[in-house]
């Protein structure tokens, strides 16, 4: 092999490294989005903010 197309083999892989350290860091983003989102559910909260929201279908209760 030439040295040209060693030095662009080696060029892809970088960027291929790239590519994925940013795929990676998509995917952390969004998990962390998904576990902030559940942990915000009213089942964490009390009893009774619970049933208000189930009553009001998911909406949050502003009555408080």
């Amino acid at each position: 092999m030439g040295a040209s197309l060693v030095d662009a083999q080696v060029a892809l892989i970088e960027e291929m490294e790239n590519l994925l350290d940013v795929a990676e860091m998509l995917v952390v983003e969004k998990e962390l989005r998904v576990t902030r989102s559940l942990l915000e559910l009213p089942v964490w909260g009390s009893l009774r903010d619970l049933d208000a929201a189930l009553a009001n279908g998911g909406e949050e209760d502003d009555s408080n």
